[in-house]
This record gives structure tokens, sequence and C-alpha cells, in this order.
């Protein structure tokens, strides 16, 4: 036995061996549906490897995926590649992404394809490569030939096992969801493999409990199970949560979220817990795997998928609960969310979702952000759609969030109605301000510091000064997002964020507005927004609004549109407290085991209550004293308020007046 292991091994070495003296440089390990989340990107990548004694210039080397056009994409004229190292090249498709990696103008399809690198000579080594997995490299492994490899080695040696087959993902036969006593659980597999599983939310592996027949669960369980065969990859993991004699009540959805425990509890790596370094782990920006599952207000399973999550928020990362960002990954099943989860959309997929914990309003109201939203619809702003649920983290509950439609390249591109993904990737996204790097989310800001200058220097006093401006933001979206901010009274005006798509024009949307119908001070929100052109710009970009707002026929524009928006919009009666009553309905039956389980000071069921009518009271009250302040600010005197606002006032004394 002994001698045949030296065999194989002094024969895996020749192998090797023949494979570094055939060639200098070459392709050693691709990834084409890359899963591992760093700082926000997940491009797959191509490794290239210098198996020579000495270091080689890569100028006028190419790669390229079409074996009729080798030189595709060519290596920077400094890239060297010293002996025995190793390159990673990011295949994105754009090579104009910022930062000193290497970046191709070509992406690699995991349905299979070719790969090819030509040195400056114009020799060209090429590989070919089958249908790939998602998260799963393929590469030389230790036999010299071509591999899927357990283990992806970005930057490094191929070690470990390799493969040419993956099992097949085992299927949970019992239905996932919501049971008045203990359930017994079957799991069936292909012919010829075995099931591993776990109740505990670890990755099941090798060691992992064999299954054997039905499991019995008795409490509240997350079961993850996975195939396992020989000579075969791992199958791909399948999960369900049992929710045993549980409290939950409906009608509300149940999110289910999932992972190994290491990544959202220990101290080293988990994004739920403070941990021991200098910056809390809750404050860094780590990504990680994890399976959803999501149940409708019926107890019916619409989502079961991998996707990869992370902490979201600004000050609510301090709490128990916390806001997590939930993306849909290709690479660990699926692209996007098929469900048409909002009622108040005409989508049926999402790229990601958003688990909100309410963030400032955690122990207020807990659904400003999401009443508000809805009462701009009609505006033609964008807005994040929300619906109430319960979480449950790695199996234990964690309260009451609002599922919300994450504000992104992808959900604008939706509302917008935009397709072509090269004009969605170029997509300029802004906040605050929007005039240093630290306010681009995506794209560039460079139009939009123009815009800004150039307002700043000019009275729009001429038709080409206007039309300047009037060619490059969308002014109804401009002024509809004013006047929507002023009529809530959202005293964080700072936190705005606009778009513009390639050839389009600057338009604003709804972010993170639950700092609406609070306790601020409406003359400061007021007095934020209502700056004039050559004032200090402070968090709300005011000089665009402000150089408008001074054009006669702008200002007639905007106070008839404050009108027609509160007459649309705003009447309480009929158009905001409905709304307030449906969330009402939909969260009263949460709230007492929500302040039981999380008792943020005195924070009880008659505080929530009080606080949703203050906050109810407010917004019934700002239309008439918005108007009273904007008209002092634009000069507006009593005559022509009243041809402006005479119908409107009329409406609000019917309307919004106290019974």
């Amino acid at each position: 036995m002994m001698k045949k292991l030296i065999f194989i091994f002094i024969f895996a070495l020749v192998l090797t061996f023949a494979a570094v003296c055939t060639a200098e440089v070459v392709i050693n390990e691709i990834m084409t549906s890359n899963g591992v989340v760093t700082k926000g990107r997940h491009d797959d990548w191509v490794e290239i490897y210098n198996n020579s004694s000495k270091k080689v210039s890569l100028k006028g080397w190419y790669l390229s995926d079409e074996p009729d056009n080798p030189e595709k994409w060519a290596f920077p004229d400094k890239t060297v590649i010293k002996a025995g190292d190793y390159l990673l090249v990011y295949c994105v498709g754009n090579e104009k992404v910022s930062g000193k990696a290497l970046y191709t103008n070509f992406k690699l399809p995991m349905s299979g394809g070719s790969l090819s690198i030509t040195d400056s000579k114009g020799k060209t080594r090429t590989v070919t490569y089958s249908e790939q997995y998602g998260n799963i490299s393929s590469g030389i492994a230790y036999d010299g030939k071509w591999h899927f490899l357990k283990t992806a080695t970005p930057g490094k040696q191929n070690k470990g096992a390799y493969y040419d087959h993956r099992a097949t993902e085992p299927v949970i036969v019992t239905t996932a969801g919501f049971y008045s006593k203990s359930v017994s659980v079957e799991i069936r597999c292909a012919e010829g493999q075995q099931i591993r599983y776990t109740t505990d939310c670890s990755t099941p592996n090798e060691k992992s409990q064999l299954y054997s027949g039905p499991i019995k669960v008795s409490k509240t369980t997350v079961i993850r199970a996975a195939a396992f065969g020989k000579n075969m990859l791992p199958s791909t993991v399948t999960g369900s949560t049992f929710f045993i004699n549980d409290p939950t009540p409906s009608p509300v959805w149940v999110v289910s979220i999932y992972t190994d425990n290491k990544y959202f509890f220990s101290d080293d790596k988990g994004i739920l817990v403070k941990g021991k370094g200098k910056t809390a782990n809750y404050n860094q920006d780590w990504e990680y795997p994890a399976y959803i599952e999501m149940f409708d207000e019926k107890g019916i399973r619409r989502i079961s998928q991998g996707v990869t999550t992370k902490v979201s928020g600004h000050s609510s990362r301090y709490l128990k609960q916390k806001s997590l960002s939930v993306y849909a990954r290709k690479a660990l099943g699926s692209k996007s969310f098929k469900y048409p989860i909002f009622e108040d959309r005409d989508y049926t997929k999402y790229s990601a979702l958003l688990l909100r914990m309410t963030n400032s309003d955690y122990r207020s109201c807990r659904m400003r952000d999401c009443v508000l939203s809805e009462v701009s619809k009609g505006l033609g702003l964008y807005y994040q759609a929300g619906r109430p649920a319960i979480v449950y983290i790695n199996g234990q509950y964690y309260g009451h969030y609002n599922i919300r439609e994450k504000p992104n390249k992808d959900s604008i591109a939706q509302w917008e109605g935009i397709t072509d993904q090269d004009i969605i990737d170029k997509v300029d996204i802004l906040e605050r301000n929007g005039m240093d790097s630290s306010c681009v989310l995506n794209g560039s800001n460079a139009d939009w510091v123009k815009l800004m200058n150039y307002c700043r220097k000019n009275a729009l006093n001429t038709e080409e000064k206007l039309r300047y401006v009037t060619d490059r933001v969308d002014v109804d979206s401009l002024f509809n997002y004013v006047i929507f901010n002023c009529l809530i009274n959202n005293y964080d005006v700072g936190n705005v964020r606009y778009y513009r798509f390639p050839g389009g024009k600057w338009k604003f949307f709804l972010h993170d507005i639950e700092a609406g119908a609070m306790n601020g001070n409406i003359d400061k929100t007021i007095s934020e927004i209502f700056k004039s052109r050559k004032a200090y710009v402070g968090l709300f970009p005011h000089t665009v609004f402000a150089a408008l707002i001074e054009v006669p026929k702008y200002k007639d524009l905007f106070l008839k549109r404050m009108a027609e928006i509160i007459q649309s919009n705003f009447l309480y009666d009929t158009q905001v407290k409905p709304i307030y009553q449906k969330w009402i309905k939909a969260l009263t039956p949460l709230m007492e085991r929500q302040t039981k389980t999380f008792r943020y000071r005195e924070f009880s069921v008659t505080e929530w209550k009080g606080n949703v009518r203050a906050s109810m009271n407010r917004i019934r009250s700002y239309p008439l004293r918005v108007i009273d302040r904007i008209c002092t600010k634009l000069k507006v005197g009593s005559v022509t308020k009243k041809k402006y606002f005479g119908e409107t006032i009329s409406l609000l004394n019917k309307h919004n007046s106290k019974s």
C-alpha cells in the first residue's frame, strides 16, 4: 500500500513538473461565479502563475475569452509577475473600475468557454473549461490536469482535494413552516449519495451528523443538509426552519435567516457582536454567506435560497436588533429574489432586500419610514417599498422588523424601466450634497459638481442659462422631493439621495425618511432647504433648487405644485390616516412580545400607541404650517397666498382638523 501511495505521489509530481516545463506563465485557476465578498465586491477572477525561476514582464501580453480575438484585453505595460508568484486578474466586463487591481473588459460565463493568454511574441495558450458551479473554482490540480477544486486558492498554490463532478442537493421533504407540536423531518438524496445535516445552523460537512431516518423536531429548529458522494464535490446546502408551537401572530411575514454561528456571534468574525477589536465587529463592512427563508402571512414559504448578508444602518448597529442587508447572489443559487414581495410594486424580482429594525424609530412608532413612503405614492419619486415581518436569526426570535426594498442601482433601474445592464452599471448615485468622493455611491459626481458650481456662480436670467440647468436636472423630481420633505417635516434633510442614468437627468428619491413626522423643528427643516443660491452648501444640496426658485416662472410652478401635492397626498382623513391604520392593524399583535423581549428603557405597548398617535397628529398639522412658512420664505403676500392656496386651505380645514 505504501509503495502504491509513493508511486502516485511521484507520478503527480512528474505531471506537475511537466506542466511547469511546458510554459513559464500559465492560467492556473479560474472562478466564474464568486460568492466571496471583499470590500463590497465579488468579482470573478483568473489566476496567472509564473512557474519559471525568473520574473516576467507582461508588457505586450493579452488575455481573452474569444478564440478569434486573442488580443481582447492587454495587460498594463508595467505589469510584472515574479518568479514562482501568482497574479489575479478580475473579470468584470468594465476596465474602468477604480483601484490598483487588474480588471478585464470581459466576464467569464458559468456555462463554459475558453480563456487564452498570449505572450509578447504572439504565442497563445488556451484553457477550455466546462460548465462551472457557483462559488467553486477550477484549475490545475496536483495531477497537472484541470479539475474542480474543493477549496479556492486565489493568489496561492492550488492545494487540497479536486473533483470532476458534484453531488446533487438533497431535498427536505417535510414542509418547512409552523407546527403546533413536534414533527418528523424527512430528507432524500440521489442514489449512491449520503446526507449529512446540522441543527445548529452550521454548514454541513463530511463530519456532520449522518442522516439515517426522519429527524424528530420538538422545538423551533433550523435543519441544514448537504449530500456527499464518492469522488464528488459536496452538494450545495439546503435548509428548512420548523417553528414548533411558536407564538408568532399572523398576518405578517416571517423571515428566518441563518448561517454558521461564527459569522453572526463569534468575537473574531461575528457581525452581530462587538468583538474584541478596536473597531466593533458590527461597524465593520463584513459580508458573509447565509441562507434565508421567507414565509407569507399564511405561513407558506415563498423564498428559500442562499444569500450574503451584512449589518446595515448607523446608530442602530449598537442595539441588539440590527438591520441586515441581504443580497441574492448567483454564486449561491440565484441573482435575485423571485417573488412579488411588495403589494405596491409590479416587480417579481429583487436583487437585494433590507431587514430593517426601524433604526431611530425603534422605540417610537416602528412604522414612520414605511408609512411616509406610502404617502408619497403618485409623485413619481422612487421610494422603498416595505412590509412588516417577524425575523428569526439562527433560529432565535429577533422581533419585529420591516422588510424593505433596498435602494441600489438595480431597484432604481426597475423603477425607471431600464433593463440594459451596461446602462444600469453606469448610473451615477450620490448622497448628501454630492460635492466630494465620499458622497458617491455609484458612478461619478463630476457632472453634479459642475452643475452645483454653475448654479452658485450664475443667476438663471437667460434662456441659455436656464436651459443649461433644466437639461441636467429633472425639475419635477426636484420640486416634488423638496415639497414632500417639507410637508413631512423631515428634519434629517441631509439624508438625501439622487441619481442619473447615462443620457438622462438628475432625479431625487426618498431614502430613510423616518425622521419625518417626529418632533423636529419645522422652521429649521425649511431653513436648511430654502437658502440663498450663494449660501454655504451644507448636507442638503440646496444650490440648484435655489437657482431655479429665483426664476419667477419656476417659483410659480413650485407653489402651484405644492398646492397640488397637498391636495393629492396630504388630506388626512382620506389619504394619510388609512395608511397609518393599515400599519397599526399589522403591528398591534406584534408589540407585546416585541416590548417584552427588547426592553428599550421604558418602551411599552402603551408608549408605542401614544407615539403613533403623536406622529399622526403631526402629519395632520404640517400642511397648513408649511404653507405659512414657505410663503414667508418666498415673500408671498396674503393676496397671492390665497391665489395659490385658497382652495387647498379650505380642504385642509375640512380634512385635517381634529374632530
